[in-house]
């Protein structure tokens, strides 16, 4: 422990803990924002041990790292170094201190020690009041999973924000994810055990990327996620952990009108042997989708693509079930793949809605026609003869 005048409060934490929250905040700071201030990570003391909030102004992430305590401090430390220093410490035991005189703070574990220039706190961002009453309570894994399924279809360009985001509907037994790009929609539902507030008929447009860290830091974790919203937040909340992000403003399309009701094809087949074909078959899609097309006929569905300049390939697999007739379309192949990695379901159903222009829905196989499915993918085709 190295004793630098001026430097009376010290926190001595786990470098592992200490490791993982600095790991947690860090995904919260902006890397690339042209205030210094926002390239750092605000560290202070309090009762429920070292507290830790990043931001890039869209979205907030805090945590607690538990500490022994000698006295308290505010410091705002570049994440990045921040971030490099922690994981590389030596020993187990990590003393942070700081001189409040010289805006200094002091990093030691062992023979390592680290003196690292603070920003003033005071220039730091709030980190925004949560809501008291929860809108929803869901296990971690379960919300990670559910967000995975749904979150890769929004938009990434920024000329229709409203398309950038994931919607948050509430129903009365169920919370449903949708996102579009317009070219493809997910669409996933989970049920509630624990209910909603009486607002929950309010819908969420929620930061793509937002979430995308939600699911990430929750994806092996069985710990209880309050979900929380105000007019223009939303709070992921968790043990030590809250994720805040802005609502994006705009109205999200109404989906549930362009989602085809009846279907002319119903092919299913095994999820990873269609995955598999059409990887396969895409090599040779004449653009930078791989664009393949589907024919099913009797119990095959076949495979195929198709570039002028270089040569054609087709792969056939046994469907399950081809029923309603046989159907020919032609599909972005990363659009079918990103679903397939997306679930985990042995099987898929495939279901053709008409003619080669109208779109393909990709679902779960119904064990039960009346009760809404999970999931639900709809593609738009492509206008291509491949």
């Amino acid at each position: 422990m190295n004793n630098l005048p001026g430097t009376d409060n010290a926190v001595s934490c786990d470098r592992e803990l200490l490791a993982k929250g600095v790991a947690i905040v860090q995904r919260g700071v902006s890397s690339r924002s042209t205030l210094p201030i926002l390239q750092g990570m605000l560290i202070e003391t309090s009762d429920k041990g070292l507290h830790l909030i990043g931001t890039d102004l869209e979205s907030y992430i805090e945590t607690y790292v538990p500490s022994s305590l000698t006295g308290s401090f505010r410091m705002v430390l570049p994440a990045k170094y921040l971030g490099e220093i922690v994981r590389r410490l030596p020993e187990r035991e990590v003393v942070l201190r700081y001189d409040s005189e010289k805006r200094v703070a002091v990093i030691s574990s062992g023979k390592a020690v680290y003196e690292i220039n603070s920003m003033d706190p005071a220039e730091y961002p709030l980190f925004p009041e949560v809501p008291e009453i929860a809108w929803w309570k869901v296990a971690g894994k379960e919300l990670a999973n559910f967000i995975k399924m749904t979150a890769f279809c929004v938009a990434t360009e920024e000329t229709r924000p409203f398309l950038t985001g994931v919607f948050m509907e509430f129903d009365e037994n169920e919370v449903k994810l949708v996102a579009t790009d317009s070219f493809r929609l997910a669409l996933t539902r989970v049920s509630s055990e624990n209910g909603f507030s009486r607002k929950r008929d309010k819908g969420l447009l929620i930061l793509a990327r937002a979430l995308n860290e939600v699911a990430r830091i929750l994806q092996n974790s069985d710990e209880e996620v309050e979900v929380y919203a105000s007019e223009n937040q939303v709070a992921f909340k968790w043990t030590d952990t809250t994720i805040v992000s802005r609502l994006i403003e705009g109205q999200f399309p109404s989906y549930e009108r362009v989602i085809p009701q009846q279907h002319s094809t119903l092919i299913v087949v095994e999820r990873e042997a269609f995955q598999e074909s059409v990887e396969r078959v895409s090599i040779m899609g004449q653009d930078e989708f791989g664009t393949v097309r589907l024919s099913a006929r009797d119990t095959t569905l076949t495979v195929s693509a198709n570039a002028p300049e270089v040569g054609r390939a087709l792969d056939e697999i046994s469907a399950i079930k081809v029923t309603e007739g046989n159907g020919e379309i032609a599909l972005k192949a990363r659009f079918i793949t990103d679903v397939l990695k997306a679930v985990d379901d042995d099987e898929i159903a495939i279901k053709m809605t008409g003619g080669s222009t109208s779109p393909v829905i990709l679902t779960q196989v119904e064990s039960e026609p009346a009760k809404p499915v999970r999931f639900l993918y709809l593609i738009m085709p492509v206008s291509l003869n491949v």
